[in-house]
């Protein structure tokens, strides 16, 4: 057979559709003729080189799974030290330490207004407004004005700026006479060195909290988490000395 016939079959022999005479023929041609065998050769390896990327299909994509997943833990990971740092530093994660925290005792004079009116359903009622709320229930002429003496502690720390977080446990309390309840506060305080967040008012001095009582009971309690140790007040007690006296 021909050089042009056989070059013409090679293709259709490469992908094994050529009929068991053709492959003879093709063959016998081939052995006999160099330059239609290079030919041949040629093919065989462009073959090679298009199915070779298809064995490694697989490890690519495994790879390419890992970098992605590396990519998001970097992610991830980078978020959450960034959310940690912000809450350290604008927040309050760590108490403060009881030699950077101050504070004083005192009584402070408080004005209450006693008020009695009839609501829509003709009902009597009594509401008590401080000197902090007038401006939000306007007292009228006739009510009750009487100044009572709080137990307030005001705390100030050697930071630029705190906050603060407190909790209430409430206990109720069974008087003598078995009848009368009394209700008995257990509060806990926690203040924390923050640095003052951008754009954030927190007022003339951000590095002062206040806190205060009125009525104070025998039984109620203030505990201070300090970063190094805890400390309970017997307000009662700082009642009797600050408020009484």
């Amino acid at each position: 057979m021909k050089c042009n016939i056989i070059r013409d079959l090679l293709p259709l022999y490469c992908d094994k559709l050529t009929s068991q005479d053709s492959n003879e023929e093709i063959e016998k041609h081939l052995h006999e003729c160099g330059e239609c065998n290079a030919v041949y050769e040629s093919m065989n390896k462009k073959e090679d080189i298009i199915k070779a990327p298809d064995k490694d299909v697989k490890p690519l994509k495994k790879v390419k799974k890992r970098t992605k997943l590396k990519i998001i833990a970097t992610v991830l990971g980078t978020a959450v030290v960034l959310f940690g740092v912000f809450m350290f530093v604008f927040w309050g994660v760590i108490p403060i330490s009881s030699d950077k925290l101050h504070y004083t005792v005192k009584a402070r004079e408080v004005k209450r207004y006693t008020v009695y009116g009839t609501d829509e359903n003709g009902n009597n009622y009594q509401k008590d407004i401080s000197d902090f709320m007038d401006n939000f229930y306007p007292v009228p002429d006739n009510a009750e004005v009487r100044t009572e003496r709080e137990l307030w502690l005001d705390f100030t720390a050697d930071c630029s700026c705190i906050t603060h977080r407190v909790k209430r446990e409430i206990e109720d309390h069974i008087m003598e006479d078995g009848k009368h309840h009394d209700l008995i506060f257990h509060d806990e305080l926690w203040i924390y060195p923050v640095l003052r967040i951008p754009f954030d008012d927190r007022g003339e001095h951000p590095n002062q909290y206040s806190w205060g009582y009125i009525n104070v009971k025998e039984g109620d309690t203030l505990t201070i988490h300090y970063r190094d140790k805890t400390e309970t007040l017997d307000l009662w007690e700082l009642y009797q000395k600050t408020v009484e006296n």
